[in-house]
């Protein structure tokens, strides 16, 4: 009885760490794709948001190890590989625990950093002032069709702008190649404000990694389970101390 029990196990836990070891390549993946993707907005974004994904990337990497041993363990029917295993899965399961509060808190307080980021990178932008920040501005304008941080009044303040209620060409749509005299102000300036837009974009992915998070603590939990069971099975099995 012991012996087809100990077998389905074993062949149960082989399963699911090889699927654990796949969760490890997935969520080394999503923080990485996270990173990618905010490297590129570095100067809108305070280093709370590169941490998170940094910390997915160092724990896909871990879980990728821990998970080769425990397919190992598992496989050779090894008692204290097995335990092993389970140890450094509860320790795991605490770090990933962490990732996912920390994935949602970031998520809730996405918008808001963001906005006191673009709030302080405003009087900087211009031809004669920061390259970067006015490069940047530029880009996630266009790339969300936004203006300014609530709305494209915003940049009346820092550009001098009152009077003529102009704003960046950025803020406006136009048409590549067409020959007309272009006029960017207020009026035709994009109605969203970039807190919104560009904070909507950077809130999706702190969850994406918040959504990882969770998937993990669950299958760190299935695969914990199974490696105390299959373990004591094997002591029993094999008369361990």
């Amino acid at each position: 009885m012991w012996s087809k029990i100990f077998t389905t196990v074993k062949y149960s836990l082989v399963t699911v760490n090889f699927l654990f070891l796949i969760t490890g390549i997935v969520i080394l993946s999503v923080g990485s794709s996270v990173q990618s993707a905010y490297n590129g907005y570095h100067e809108f974004l305070s280093e709370r948001f590169f941490s998170l994904p940094a910390f997915c990337i160092a724990t896909g990497v871990i879980i990728f190890i821990i998970a080769s041993f425990g397919f190992y363990g598992a496989y050779m029917e090894n008692y204290y590989m097995n335990m092993a295993f389970a140890g450094s899965m509860i320790l795991m399961f605490v770090f990933q625990l962490s990732a996912c509060i920390a994935g949602y808190a970031l998520k809730g307080n996405a918008v808001a950093l963001v906005q006191q980021s673009l709030l302080s990178t405003m009087d900087l932008y211009g031809p004669d002032k920061n390259f970067e920040v006015t490069k940047l501005w530029d880009e996630v304008q266009q790339d969300f069709s936004c203006c300014g941080v609530v709305n494209s009044s915003d940049w009346l303040g820092p550009l001098g702008t009152t009077e003529s209620q102009g704003v960046p060409v950025s803020c406006c749509s136009h048409v590549y190649g067409a020959v007309q005299i272009f006029t960017c102000n207020t009026t035709v300036a994009y109605s969203t404000g970039c807190s919104e837009a560009f904070g909507s974009w950077v809130q999706s992915h702190a969850a994406a990694i918040g959504l990882t998070g969770v998937f993990m603590v669950l299958m760190q939990a299935l695969a914990v389970a199974g490696a105390v069971w299959l373990a004591n099975i094997s002591r029993q099995e094999h008369a361990f101390p």
